[in-house]
């Protein structure tokens, strides 16, 4: 019989750190988390040595006044004023740049 007690314990400590991400991302007001949802969505940059998005994170903290996460919160910003003006769902916004993206 095989001792799986080290690899429950990595597992656990795992799901620890992907539910304290989505507590940390549940709390970030609504721009934020739609201009994260941009990133993941639109960057094509290589996240290696292309886009500094990880690099102005330091403990999970993003860093809304850097070169690479300023402009998605000013796309999200200007999404969101524009739904609003149309009346429209930022949900469906979305699921319509998915829809067309390349």
């Amino acid at each position: 019989m095989s001792n799986n007690a080290d690899k429950i314990a990595k597992l656990r400590e795992e799901a620890d750190k992907l539910e304290r991400a989505d507590a940390a991302f549940n709390a970030l007001p609504e721009e934020y988390k739609l201009a994260i949802t941009l990133h993941v969505m639109q960057c094509r940059w290589n996240h290696a040595d292309g886009c500094g998005w990880y690099y102005e994170m330091k403990d999970g903290v993003h860093n809304w006044n850097g070169q690479s996460h300023e402009p998605y919160l000013r796309k999200a910003q200007v999404l969101t004023t524009f739904c609003n003006r149309r009346n429209l769902c930022i949900e469906d916004a979305v699921a319509l740049l998915q829809l067309v993206k390349e």
